[in-house]
């Protein structure tokens, strides 16, 4: 979303500049950037030997999805709301939208989308993990949601006034949710809606529980936002951008010097009490074990509340730049990955997860997980978001004719028709030919490892880490020490686990 604010005029006039906003450059801004982080998140996760990971960068990457998130509530006031008030129609286009980011999400986490990787490749655990709640999933039940709620209330004043009341109850209920043995036994497809504790070996990455919170505190500002710089009062908005900036600068500070004191009193401050033989801690948040207070230290208000802080704190940074900033000619990366944030997300997942860590990239590569320093990290990390912003731009011009979009997307769907066919079969072969590197308890391991005289174990995974090592070096794989002692207890905990 893009604000008015021409460019050329005096610092003084952009704040009494009232002229209707059309489009919001803060949460375009915030949310392309998101998506930039998002990148290297995952990159650096995956490559990034462990330990060198600094505790600031966690912390930063950690904002990644509550922006996310919240920009996706921000921009459903301004799509659903008119500017006279009324509803636009939820079929077709949005609830058309929402299935597509929905069937995108689970794909995401299906066994794969080869033939392979639904039968050979495929386990019962991999068959469970279809069911996990990752970012997209919250998304899109969030706007579910949301949607209802404003089809509802038909009404965007009290619209905004209850995704506000839905932001700071959430944080207030979520952690009782994540109390042991909550939601365990609920039918898989929910199951992770409630909290992210592990059952059945799924556990959800966002639950909605506290994550609902931050769409709906999104969708919260952007009804501020429609009615202070959106809905006209003879002709002119009620504030300025500059102004609407200042003010969510103020409240970002506020909620961030709240949350940021609170946190650890709101946690951690009462009084351990022994009850029935196990020791709970009896405070503001409820009464909790030593093991959930850490599981539900993310999920409570002045978390949520700090967090908040620093995503609009840094949106108004980013808002006031783009207000301030010269207009270049040319495509801008930045809008380009908010608007295609879609395109990017599984562009960036299928390149990292699917091709460049399939183990037959890595045996000739040696570029396996944790096996870079900084140095080879940052490079990967600029070569690979380069890559990405490049195909945003690049799909943002062929949207200009729709025509040629239509004949890509359909070409799009034969190939991976073609690819559902003959993909992963390598794979497949590679774990037949090096049974000892596989991850995955596949069916046909054992077997494997009988045609080349190893002794068959329980799942058909390797006990012994020197057995693993030799074949990775048979396979050309660099590890660096710091993986050798990641997989070593790894493969050390598969017997010790039965």
């Amino acid at each position: 979303m893009t604000a008015t604010a021409p460019g050329g005029h005096a610092p003084s006039r952009f704040w009494d500049d009232r002229a209707p906003s059309r489009r919001c450059d803060w949460i375009d801004q915030l949310r392309g950037w998101a998506v930039i982080v998002m990148i290297e998140v995952h990159v650096v996760n995956v490559w990034l030997q462990s330990g060198l990971r600094p505790d600031w960068l966690n912390y930063l990457n950690g904002l990644v999805a509550p922006s996310f998130t919240m920009a996706a509530g921000y921009s459903l006031v301004i799509s659903t709301f008119k500017t006279d008030g009324t509803l636009r129609p939820f079929w077709p286009d949005t609830a058309r939208r929402l299935g597509f980011i929905l069937l995108c999400a689970y794909a995401l986490h299906a066994p794969g989308i080869t033939a392979a990787d639904w039968t050979v490749l495929n386990t019962a655990q991999k068959a469970r993990e279809l069911f996990k709640v990752d970012v997209l999933q919250c998304i899109v039940f969030s706007l579910l949601i949301l949607q209802g709620l404003a089809r509802l209330v038909r009404n965007p004043r009290v619209f905004t006034a209850l995704a506000l009341a839905i932001a700071i109850f959430v944080p207030l209920v979520s952690p009782h949710l994540w109390a042991t043995g909550v939601a365990d036994g609920l039918w898989l497809p929910l199951r992770g809606l409630f909290n992210g504790n592990t059952d059945r070996g799924v556990s959800a990455l966002f639950p909605l529980f506290p994550w609902i919170a931050f769409p709906a505190f999104g969708a919260f500002l952007g009804g501020l936002y429609r009615h202070l710089r959106v809905e006209p009062v003879d002709g002119k908005a009620r504030w300025s951008e500059a102004k609407f900036l200042a003010a969510l600068a103020g409240v970002g500070l506020v909620l961030l010097i709240w949350g940021s004191a609170t946190q650890q009193s709101w946690l951690w401050g009462g009084k351990w009490i022994q009850e029935n033989g196990v020791w709970m801690l009896h405070s503001r948040t409820g009464a909790f074990t030593y093991s959930e207070l850490g599981a539900i230290a993310n999920t409570t208000l002045p978390s949520v509340a700090a967090r908040v802080g620093w995503i609009l704190l840094g949106g108004t940074l980013m808002g006031a730049i783009e207000l301030v900033r010269p207009r270049w000619s040319g495509p801008n990366p930045i809008k380009a990955a908010s608007a295609e944030s879609l395109l990017l997300y599984m562009l960036h997942l299928n390149m990292l997860f699917s091709v460049l860590l399939a183990p037959a990239v890595i045996a000739l590569t040696g570029l396996g997980w944790g096996t870079l320093g900084w140095p080879g990290t940052l490079l990967l990390t600029a070569a690979v978001i380069g890559l990405n912003l490049w195909a945003g731009v690049a799909w943002q011009k062929v949207r200009q004719t729709p025509e040629r979009m239509r004949w890509l997307q359909h070409k799009a769907v034969a190939i991976l028709g073609v690819w559902f066919v003959v993909g992963g079969w390598w794979t497949f072969r590679h774990f037949l030919q090096s049974p000892e590197l596989a991850k995955e308890p596949y069916r046909f391991l054992n077997a494997a490892r009988v045609r080349k005289g190893l002794p068959p174990t329980p799942d058909g995974l390797c006990r012994d880490p020197q057995e693993y090592f030799r074949e990775a070096e048979r396979n050309r794989m660099h590890l660096s020490e710091g993986a050798r002692a990641d997989l070593t207890r790894q493969i050390l905990a598969r017997g010790e686990s039965r």
